[in-house]
C-alpha cells in the first residue's frame, strides 16, 4: 500500500501543479484506477520466474498510463520480467538448444528504456520533498549484467537493416559503459565505446539522418583505424545540414589529418575552383606542403592549380616533385604526360605555318615535337604496366604518342584494345 500512496501524491501533486483540482468523486475514481494498475504490477512481479513474457506484456498499458508510470517501482518489475526473458533466450543460445533470436534482442531493446525510466523516477522527490533511491543496486547489476548484450542486440538490428534500433542500442552500449564508470564497476572503456560511436555514425548515414550522425561522431575518432572514415561521415554530415564554413575547416583538417583520403583535397579544389577562389586554394597548397613536403598529395595540389590555369611549365616542375616524392603516382604520371601532349600541340599550332621547303625549320620541328613526346612516353608506358585496367589514365595518349614516334605496330596493338573496350567488333 506503501507504493500505492507514494504514486497517488505524486499524481496530485502534479494535478494541483496544473491548477485542475479534482473533485472527491475524482480522486475516488482516480484511486480505485491505481489501485487496479498496481495490482496488475504485483500481479506481474509475481509471475516474472514461471511466465516472463506474459509478466513484461501484462504491463505495456501500465507503462502508458500516466496516473502510475513515475513510479520506479513500475519499471523495476518491467525491467525485472524483460531480464528474465533475456537470461531464459541467452542460457538456450549458451547451452546450444534452439532459441529466439529476435525475441531476445527485441526485449534487450525495450529493456534499455525501462532501466532509464526506472533509474530517472527513482531519482524523483516524493511527497515531501525528499529523494530516496531505492533501485540503485539493481540498476547497477543490471548494467553490468546487460552491457555487452546492448552492443550485440545493435549488430543485430544493424544486420536486419532496422537502423533506428541499432543506433539506439550502440547508445545505450555508451551511456551504459560511462555509467559503470561512474560506479567505480569498471576502468573506461576506450576500445569499444569508440566502436560503438563508429557504428552510430553508420545508422545515421543509412538513414540519411546527418543530425543522428554527429551526436557520436567525436568518440568514434579516437578508433584509429576508424578515424578516417568517421571523420568523413562528419564532414559530410556538416555539409548536408548546412553549415558550408565549418564543412570547409574539416575539409582542411581532414586533408591534414587524412592525407590517403582523397575526398577531403578534392573537396576544397571543386569548391575553390567552382566558387573562382584560385588564390584560396594556392594558398592552402602552399600552407600544406610547408606542413609536409613528403606529402606527394599536398605536393601533387601545387602542380594541379597551375595546370588548370594552363602555366605548363610549372605544373610540369611540379609534377615531376611529385614523382620524387611517390615514383608511382597515379594522376601525378597521367597529367606530367598530358602536359608534355599539350606542349607538343601548342608548339605543333605555333609553327603551322612553316613551309614545306623549310627543310631546316622542319627538322627542327620535329626533333622539339619528338622531344616531348618521348618524355610522355615512358611515364605513359609505366602508367599502363603499373594499372593495366585504368586505361582512362594511358590508352588514349599512348596511341597518341606512339602515333608521333612512327611505332605503328604500337598503334595497332592499342587500337584493337580500345575497340574491345568499346565493345566493337569486327566481323
Amino acid at each position: 500500500m506503501k507504493k500505492l500512496v507514494l504514486s497517488l501524491a505524486m499524481v496530485l501533486g502534479a494535478t494541483f501543479a496544473f491548477g485542475q483540482e479534482l473533485t472527491k468523486e475524482e480522486l475516488k475514481q482516480q484511486k480505485r484506477q491505481i489501485k487496479a494498475l498496481m495490482g496488475i504490477v504485483n500481479d506481474a512481479e509475481a509471475n516474472i520466474n514461471t511466465d516472463p513474457v506474459g509478466a513484461a506484456n501484462s504491463l505495456k498499458p501500465v507503462l502508458k498510463n500516466e496516473l502510475v508510470n513515475k513510479d520506479a517501482y513500475v519499471w523495476y518489475v518491467s525491467a525485472s520480467a524483460k531480464q528474465a526473458v533475456i537470461a531464459n533466450e541467452n542460457n538456450k543460445r549458451v547451452e546450444g538448444a534452439a532459441y529466439d533470436e529476435a525475441k531476445l534482442n527485441l526485449f534487450t531493446y525495450d529493456l534499455g528504456y525501462d532501466l532509464e525510466m526506472c533509474e530517472k523516477c527513482d531519482m524523483l522527490p516524493d511527497a515531501k520533498g525528499r529523494v530516496k533511491p531505492r533501485y540503485s543496486e539493481f540498476l547497477k547489476m543490471s548494467y553490468m549484467q546487460q552491457y555487452g548484450q546492448f552492443y550485440n542486440a545493435g549488430a543485430y538490428f544493424y544486420g536486419n537493416e532496422d537502423y533506428e534500433k541499432a543506433y539506439e542500442l550502440f547508445k545505450m552500449f555508451i551511456d551504459t559503459a560511462d555509467k559503470l564508470h561512474k560506479l567505480e564497476v569498471m576502468e573506461k572503456d576506450t576500445v569499444n565505446v569508440p566502436v560503438a560511436a563508429y557504428n552510430m555514425s553508420l545508422c545515421g548515414m543509412q538513414l540519411q539522418n546527418y543530425e543522428m550522425v554527429l551526436t557520436h561522431v567525436d568518440m568514434a575518432l579516437a578508433n584509429e583505424q576508424m578515424a578516417p572514415t568517421a571523420f568523413r561521415y562528419k564532414t559530410v554530415a556538416t555539409v548536408e545540414l548546412g553549415d558550408t564554413l565549418a564543412w570547409l575547416d574539416l575539409c582542411k583538417e581532414g586533408t591534414v589529418r587524412f592525407p590517403e583520403d582523397a575526398y577531403f583535397s578534392q573537396s576544397l579544389i571543386q569548391y575553390y575552383d567552382s566558387h573562382n577562389e584560385q588564390d584560396k586554394l594556392s594558398a592552402l597548397a602552399d600552407e600544406l606542403v610547408a606542413s609536409d613536403p613528403n606529402n606527394p598529395l599536398f605536393v601533387y595540389l601545387k602542380a594541379y592549380i597551375p595546370h588548370q590555369k594552363e602555366d605548363l611549365d610549372t605544373a610540369i616542375e611540379w609534377y615531376t616533385k611529385t614523382l620524387e616524392v611517390d615514383p608511382n603516382y597515379e594522376n601525378a604520371l597521367s597529367n606530367l604526360a598530358r602536359c608534355y601532349l599539350q606542349k607538343a600541340y601548342l608548339y605543333s599550332s605555333e609553327h603551322s605555318s612553316t613551309k614545306l621547303n623549310d627543310r631546316k625549320q622542319i627538322a627542327k620541328d620535329k626533333e622539339v615535337l619528338n622531344g616531348y613526346y618521348n618524355q610522355a612516353l615512358p611515364l605513359l608506358e609505366k602508367l599502363r604496366a603499373n594499372c593495366p585496367d585504368k586505361t582512362e589514365l594511358w590508352l588514349t595518349n599512348l596511341i597518341n604518342c606512339y602515333y608521333n614516334l612512327n611505332k605503328s605496330d604500337k598503334v595497332k596493338e592499342l587500337e584493337k584494345l580500345q575497340e574491345s573496350l568499346s565493345g566493337y567488333d569486327e566481323y
